[in-house]
């Protein structure tokens, strides 16, 4: 028997199956396009459908056309490629503008030149009471400067220069003054954290890691509460054209970093700030934060509590407190890190740490025992051995994190480097401090020698040749943040090279450039794994937030020294833009 539907009836029906196929059209299609996907088992595409803030579709063009309504935003990339949004592994953006107020040094190749570019900055700003800079280079000036040098050129206003790696810092007898420096004060960590001192006991100038601190907070030059909103602001801002939807910020890099009830309220502070962001909807970068302890004279107990304080209120995938960041040690550059040997300069040391081997175990043992991961600062090989035992010694003690990190990864022994990649321990590094920017090769070639270079210095590209979790960043403020890009550092990773300078050679000699697909990897799916979000984010599959980046050409045709000149035409976090210029 046939039946005919009612008139009210056939309507219902109607307005039903209209809304089904509205639900079924996507809000933005990228279609025409070399879609690497950084998924193994779907490695390319050619169209990427996005509905709200997920990923709807990866497929081929003609499945993608289907899902076009009369609302969908369409974009044909004509063959330019499409990526999963940039996930940076070690970036310190949230509060670190700090370190590059007043004059810039980059770049400057000798003591006479820095002053005088000190002395310009001053007499163009006479009304700034202190006189601040960054950049300055002593490999690059024949040694260290002095108080005495900046009092030739400023004699009547504190001034305080930090050096290229945020570090170190270059102060004048006025700085001494205001900041509250007795000349007999007291360094907090012999060997790692002091005042440097001539022959006659008398201090120099310059301050290592972090001892000029209190004097900079003193002469007025940290404002917290102030400073953070826009610092935070102008840093995101600048990254979001670089490609970065997701950061891992390890410590928050303030000038507090040392005292760790003054860190604390410093990380009170930003982390309400970021809140307020994410609550009306104006955070632009998924923001993954550490607790830093970098002072010795606190405990595992403490920081983990206050750590796990902090997680209960900021563990959303917009904003997470991540775990602990612990910095033990300063850089090789200065000596200042922990080495299993001498270094070979002649100066009969092998560094030192404010935080040695017992309590780096006893923060992963009580972190990991909480479920939080640690990532710690390894400059010199001593203390990448003591965070692998650390690491090891948490596993053994039944604590399954796999997220637990070491930064930086300068200086491996063969030991400690085979039971990175027997443990499959994860690593963050900044390709660009392996190369010979800013003299870096001079540097490590003066400090260690050839043999332990050859050796034992950048071996994180061994590591991506078997595929390993490698993330690479750029650890701004240590590189300066217009260097912040992921592809800069992916193009150093290609080619051992610094891409600012076209007369660079590949450093260090023994190494093997990684591959395309290796490097785009340490900007995507690895660090996302890092943060313990590779099943949400860091490769382009169905169900995965819409967090994309839209290139200006087809990455895989570029010669490698070209790769960090491609331009970020579109960076979409969360299914909406947050950079776009030229789609």
């Amino acid at each position: 028997m046939i039946r005919t539907l009612s008139p009210t009836l056939l309507s219902l029906l109607l307005a039903c199956s209209a809304s089904v196929a509205a639900a079924q059209t996507a809000d933005m299609v990228f279609t025409n396009a070399s879609v690497l996907t950084m998924n193994d088992d779907n490695p390319t595409a050619e169209a990427v459908a996005v509905t709200g803030n997920q990923i709807t579709y990866v497929g081929d063009a003609a499945g993608a056309e289907a899902l076009v309504g009369d609302n969908t935003e369409v974009f044909d990339l004509g063959g330019d490629t499409l990526l999963p949004g940039f996930v940076s592994g070690h970036d310190h953006i949230v509060a670190s503008g700090w370190t590059s107020r007043g004059v810039s040094l980059m770049g400057i190749e000798s003591l006479e030149d820095a002053k005088a570019a000190v002395k310009e900055y001053a007499d163009a700003n006479p009304d700034e009471e202190l006189i601040l800079g960054f950049g300055f280079n002593q490999v690059s000036y024949g040694g260290w400067p002095t108080k005495e040098d900046l009092d030739e050129v400023v004699p009547d206003r504190p001034v305080f220069i930090l050096d290229f790696t945020i570090h170190d810092v270059w102060m004048n007898s006025k700085a001494f003054e205001v900041g509250e420096v007795s000349p007999d004060e007291e360094d907090q960590v012999p060997g790692v954290m002091f005042w440097q001192r001539d022959a006659e006991g008398n201090q120099t100038g310059i301050g290592i890691e972090f001892q000029w601190a209190s004097a900079f907070r003193a002469a007025g030059a940290w404002d917290p509460a102030g400073e953070i909103p826009d610092i935070q602001r102008d840093l995101y801002a600048q990254s979001v054209k670089t490609g970065i939807t997701a950061v891992h910020v390890p410590l928050l890099a303030m000038p507090t970093v040392t005292d760790l009830p003054l860190v604390k309220e410093d990380e009170k502070l930003a982390l309400a700030h970021l809140h307020e962001l994410e609550k009306a909807g104006d955070l632009t970068i998924r923001t993954f934060v550490a607790t830093g302890f970098k002072d010795p004279t606190a405990n595992a107990e403490d920081i983990v509590s206050h750590t796990l304080e902090l997680r209960e209120q900021y563990d959303s995938d917009m904003l997470r407190v991540w775990g602990i960041k612990i910095h033990p040690e300063g850089n090789w550059s200065s000596k200042t890190a922990w080495m299993l040997a001498d270094y070979a300069d002649g100066s009969n040391t092998r560094g030192a740490a404010a935080i040695e081997g017992p309590m780096i175990t006893s923060v992963y043992l009580e972190a990991n025992k909480n479920g939080l991961p640690v990532g710690t600062h390894v400059d010199g090989s001593q203390t990448v051995r003591n965070t692998v035992n650390a690491i090891l010694t948490s596993r053994g003690a039944g604590y399954d994190v796999p997220n637990n990190l070491l930064h930086h990864y300068f200086w491996v022994s063969d030991e400690d480097h085979q039971a990175v990649i027997d443990n499959e321990i994860m690593v963050n590094t900044t390709p660009l401090f392996h190369v010979d920017w800013e003299s870096q090769d001079v540097n490590a070639l003066d400090l260690l020698g050839r043999a332990r270079v050859e050796a034992t210095y950048g071996r994180y590209s061994s590591l991506m040749a078997l595929d390993h979790n490698v993330s690479l960043s750029a650890d701004v403020p240590s590189s300066p943040i217009d260097l912040i890009a992921p592809l800069l550092n992916v193009e150093i990773a290609m080619t051992l090279q610094d891409p600012m300078n076209p007369d660079s050679k590949p450093f260090p000699l023994s190494r093997k450039p990684a591959t395309l697909m290796q490097s785009l990897k340490g900007v995507t799916i690895y660090p996302a794994a890092q943060q313990d979000m590779q099943d949400k984010i860091g490769s382009i599959e169905v169900g995965k937030y819409a967090d994309l980046v839209v290139l200006d050409t087809d990455i895989t045709t570029v010669a490698p020294r070209d790769i960090s000149d491609i331009k970020v035409l579109g960076t979409v976090m969360d299914g909406r833009f947050t950079h776009r210029e030229g789609l």
